[in-house]
């Protein structure tokens, strides 16, 4: 009798343990904001006032305050290894410096970059669609990169025009191309901040406005597909199908300022990277299609597609091929990416 009251007391003496253990095995996401509501928008950098701890079912577990927000120490390093110690498996912020990813890659963590409320990031986290895509955009490029670019358009009767573009690239909205090819396009530049773009033309002495759906090169690839952006920036996945060797995940943009209303993207399950893509217009019609072919080793953990193909029914018999060189991991300063700054992208190349 003593021994089985004794069992009882031990049994529920830890009831409350393994409830706490299980809800701190439950906090896998934690999305940064300076609000403890989970309406509230999401902060703009790591060193938010307060991380609101979701579980994999997009329930809110509790908001805590980050006791490193304002430390004098290594705030960054404090805060990665705080959050995992929590059980944290992944981390929501609209903006991360390199040396908060490398904090987070550190602590066994991944990282996301939204900006909106603090409801819609988890929506888009607990979705196992946008998780491949999320790990797609990371398999297609390094936070911060930069890159050589060949550019042919083929028309018809089998004439080329040919372009050499190096490529630098930070986080989810910034890209800056530089025209090294050929002679008649030699300094022209390009740049993307999100959803605005610019051509600088050298004669001209300031850049102009373009749009997405423009062409600065002509042939069937477009300024947006030029300048890419993450898809996860641009497109939430509405709909996945699953086989045994690809995913098939079907995206809605989130703006109507991107240039493709929809896309239907094939991936591969093995390797997380595009098989191909059907670029569609809001009523289903298809624009384009893009090929990824030629899987590469970049070199420093950069294996993706060195080829890039696309075809549309709008433009038939003419084709346009981007073939990818020397993509190599590369810290840039904000200033990089300004109009101001267009002029001088020939100084980055080393």
């Amino acid at each position: 009798m003593k021994k089985t009251l004794f069992s009882t007391l031990v049994v529920l003496s830890l009831v409350p343990v393994m409830a706490y253990a299980a809800q701190k095995d439950a906090a896998k996401i934690a999305v940064a904001s300076d609000s403890k509501e989970t309406t509230a928008s999401i902060s703009n950098t790591a060193k938010a006032g307060y991380y609101l701890m979701f579980n994999e079912k997009g329930e809110l577990i509790e908001a805590i305050p980050n006791p490193y927000k304002d430390s004098k120490e290594d705030s960054v390093s404090l805060t990665a290894e705080f959050l995992s110690k929590k059980g944290v498996t992944e981390v929501i912020a609209g903006n991360f410096s390199n040396k908060m990813i490398a904090a987070i890659n550190n602590n066994n963590m991944t990282y996301c970059e939204y900006n909106g409320i603090v409801d819609d990031a988890i929506k888009l986290a607990i979705n196992p669609g946008n998780k491949i895509l999320i790990e797609l955009d990371r398999n297609l490029s390094p936070e911060s990169y930069e890159s050589y670019r060949k550019l042919i358009n083929i028309e018809p009767d089998g004439r080329k025009r040919e372009f050499i573009l190096f490529v630098v690239k930070k986080g989810s909205e910034k890209v800056g191309v530089l025209f090294l090819a050929p002679a008649s396009e030699k300094g022209r530049s390009a740049l993307r901040l999100g959803d605005n773009m610019w051509l600088y033309i050298p004669n001209v002495g300031k850049p102009i406005r373009i749009t997405s759906l423009q062409s600065a090169v002509g042939g069937v690839f477009n300024n947006s597909d030029i300048l890419r952006l993450d898809y996860t920036k641009e497109y939430n996945v509405q709909q996945m199908k699953e086989s045994d060797k690809e995913y098939v995940l079907q995206l809605k943009a989130k703006t109507r300022v991107v240039a493709y209303d929809k896309l239907k993207m094939w991936v591969n399950k093995d390797t997380i990277l595009p098989i191909r893509i059907e670029c569609l217009t809001e009523a289903s019609m298809l624009i384009k299609t893009i090929y990824f072919k030629k899987t590469k080793d970049f070199g420093d953990e950069i294996v993706r597609p060195s080829v890039i193909e696309t075809d549309s029914p709008l433009y038939k018999g003419y084709k346009s091929v981007i073939i990818f060189a020397k993509i190599k991991k590369r810290t840039f300063e904000n200033e990089v990416f300004t109009l101001t700054f267009m002029p001088n992208l020939e100084s980055l190349r080393q």
